[in-house]
Formats: structure tokens, C-alpha cells, sequence
């Protein structure tokens, strides 16, 4: 690809992910502060409203996907409902917010993995690595950025959570004048044995790499805004601002693995879940609002580091016929896992509360990682180790 054409299609990639990205983030992280402050949810319930996001996510990656062939009408109509969604947010109710949240996760579900298929589309297999790591700090840059959009829309409608949420709409607007321009291949017409896709050990093992930040994650997205307004009596503006500091330190290392590439994958998540423990235990006894805000940019860390990691494994291990089906059916298991965890998560709450929780999945988190050393001894010796 051409300098000037490569540039181009960068600065497009950067501009959908960003508001997409960005809009997505606030959905997750506001609407947990609706339903707790506004809807007088208990924190189980909080993480069941993510599982339906879940469930709707799952079933456009796994089911429909990879039935689409004419992707860019089902491209511009995924962000269309998504757009429905967050404008009617102002509209929702206790009773009708899980139908929101479900029609939010097909529109979720069905556009994320053609954005990561598209950031594959570069020939040259190093600048593709390289796009692929630009894509991730698009998506770390909206999501450092999106807190304090959330924040100043607060300030802006005096803590009115509903109206600032809607506001997003805008962003949303724009990333759909961009999907427009994307790039949209990575899909060959050529029928893919699904199941081979999948049987394979590295196919899981990139699974396994997303799936250790998946608990911790969550906890920070359903509950981390709520707890620092319970432990510190912090305002709605300021809880959701705190956020940029998790986010920031995740474009960070983002931001430097678009400099440097990945050498040792094995040794990057063996960094990374060591530092989610760590954060996870500074965020859960919160023992002064230093070492909360301390534990907040650790777990960016992780977060920032994951997600590259198991997109690079993916594709460094499929060729281009069979990419977007990986990208699909890897999208579908980590649906999957989403629509699972918010619902254990919700029923460890609901025993040992919101600071305990981060405490509590600290367990499963360790579980996961031995379960990706175990794949990673399995799997044939390669460049994705």
C-alpha cells in the first residue's frame, strides 16, 4: 500500500474506531450509573444488564456474520441502530432498558469484527501489524479521551446522566460518514471450514490471552465508577473522569506497541496478568484514594496490552481467506465469555458486594492464565510465541 493511500486509510481507521469506540465506552460505563442511581438496581442486576448486552453480541458474531455477504449495508446499518439506541437514551426506563441494551449489543456485536478485519486488509505483513496496533490505539486513545467527554457533558447538563449519554449520538453520526469510505475485504467467497478454524490450539490461545483481563475488566467497567462514588463520595462527573486514568495508561501501551511490535507474546501476558493482580488488589481494599487512582492505571496496563496481543496471535496464524472468519468466530467465544462473566460476576457481588468482588475474581483470572500457559505448550513452535 502507498504511503499517501496507507496515511488515508489510517486517518479513516483512527476516525470510525475512535467514535464508535468512544460512544460504546460511555453506553458501558454510564448506564451502570443509570441503573444503580436512576432505576435503584442492586449491583447483581448492574452485571446482569451486561450479560443481555452479551447475549445480543454473541448472536450477530456467531449466527449472522458470516452469513453477510454484502458487508457494507450491514456495516452502516449496525451503526445506525447503535445511533437508534443512544439517542432514545433519555427514554429508558427500568422495564424497557434491557431491550436497549440487547439491540446495543447486535448492533456491538455485528461491527466490531468488521472494523478488526478491515485494520487487516494492509498486504505488507509488517505495516499490517503495524495497523493492527494503530487500531488498538484508536481504541485506547477514544477511551482515555471518552471520560472526560462523559465528564464535560455531566457538567454541561448538571448531572443529568440520561441527557449526557444521548449526547454521544453526535459521535456516533461520525463514525458513519466514515464506515462509508472503509475498506471492507479480508472476506473471501470461498467456503471455510469453520471447525478447522477453530480446533486449532492458537485459535484458543488468543482467546485464552483476552479472556485473563476479561473478569477484572468488567468489574472495572460495571462497578469502578460506583465504587469510587461510594468510597469517596465522589460527584457522577468525577467518578466517570477517573476512568481516563485506566485509559490513558492503556493507550500508553498501546501507543508504544505501534512503535515497537511484539517480540515475546508469552512473556507480554505473563507481565500483564501479574499486573492485573496487583491493580485489582490496590482497587479492591481502596485504602486511600492514591492508591485507588494508583490501581486504576496499573489494570490500564493489561488492558492496553491484551487485546493487540490476541489480534497479533490470530493473525499471524490464519492467511487471508480465512481471517474474517477467525476475526468472527473469535469475536463470537469472546462474546461468549462477556455474555458469562457479568452474570458470575453479578452473583459474587450479590454474596461479598462491590469492593470484595475485585478481590474475589482475582481467582479466576490466575485460573485463565495457567489455562493460556497450557496452550501456549501445546501450540506448534512459531513467530506467535
Amino acid at each position: 500500500m502507498k504511503s499517501r493511500k496507507y496515511f488515508i486509510y489510517l486517518l479513516l481507521l483512527f476516525i470510525l474506531t475512535f467514535f464508535w469506540r468512544a460512544t460504546t465506552n460511555a453506553y458501558s460505563t454510564m448506564l451502570p450509573l443509570i441503573a444503580k442511581y436512576e432505576f435503584n438496581f442492586q449491583p447483581s442486576l448492574i452485571m446482569y444488564l451486561g450479560g443481555i448486552g452479551g447475549i445480543g453480541s454473541f448472536i450477530t458474531s456467531f449466527f449472522i456474520n458470516q452469513r453477510i455477504k454484502k458487508l457494507r449495508p450491514y456495516f452502516i446499518l449496525s451503526i445506525t441502530l447503535l445511533l437508534i439506541v443512544i439517542a432514545l437514551v433519555p427514554f429508558y426506563t427500568g422495564a424497557n432498558v434491557w431491550f436497549f441494551i440487547l439491540v446495543e449489543g447486535l448492533a456491538t456485536g455485528a461491527t466490531s469484527p468488521l472494523i478488526i478485519s478491515s485494520a487487516g486488509t494492509v498486504e505488507d505483513p509488517k505495516e499490517r501489524e503495524r495497523a493492527i496496533a494503530f487500531y488498538s490505539l484508536a481504541l485506547s486513545t477514544s477511551l482515555a479521551v471518552a471520560p472526560f467527554i462523559s465528564s464535560g457533558f455531566l457538567v454541561l447538563t448538571k448531572e443529568n446522566l440520561k441527557i449526557s449519554l444521548a449526547m454521544f449520538s453526535a459521535l456516533v453520526l461520525i463514525s458513519m460518514v466514515s464506515a462509508f469510505f472503509m475498506r471492507l475485504s479480508g472476506r473471501n467467497e470461498a467456503k471455510i471450514n469453520g471447525s478447522g478454524i477453530i480446533k486449532r490450539p492458537y485459535f484458543w490461545k488468543a482467546v485464552a490471552s483476552n479472556a485473563i483481563y476479561t473478569f477484572p475488566f468488567v468489574a472495572m467497567t460495571y462497578y469502578g465508577a460506583i465504587l469510587a462514588r461510594q468510597a469517596f463520595k465522589l460527584s457522577y462527573s468525577v467518578s466517570v473522569a477517573m476512568y481516563s486514568v485506566f485509559f490513558i495508561t492503556s493507550f500508553l501501551t498501546r501507543f508504544y506497541l505501534t512503535l515497537r511490535p511484539v517480540r515475546s507474546i508469552d512473556r507480554s501476558v505473563a507481565l500483564g496478568s501479574l499486573l492485573t493482580v496487583l491493580g485489582l488488589l490496590l482497587v479492591g481494599t481502596h485504602l486511600n484514594l492514591m492508591l485507588f487512582i494508583v490501581g486504576y492505571a496499573i489494570l490500564g496496563f493489561p488492558h492496553g496490552l491484551f487485546w493487540p496481543v490476541s489480534l497479533i496471535i490470530l493473525r499471524r496464524s490464519y492467511g487471508d481467506e480465512e481471517i474474517y472468519a477467525a476475526n468472527s468466530y473469535y469475536i463470537s467465544i469472546n462474546n461468549l465469555i462477556w455474555l458469562l462473566t457479568p452474570f458470575i460476576s453479578g452473583i459474587i457481588a450479590s454474596f461479598v458486594g462491590i469492593s470484595l468482588t475485585f478481590i474475589v475474581v482475582i481467582a479466576p483470572t490466575a485460573a485463565i492464565y495457567l489455562i493460556y500457559m497450557y496452550l501456549a505448550k501445546i501450540s506448534k513452535p512459531s513467530a506467535i510465541s
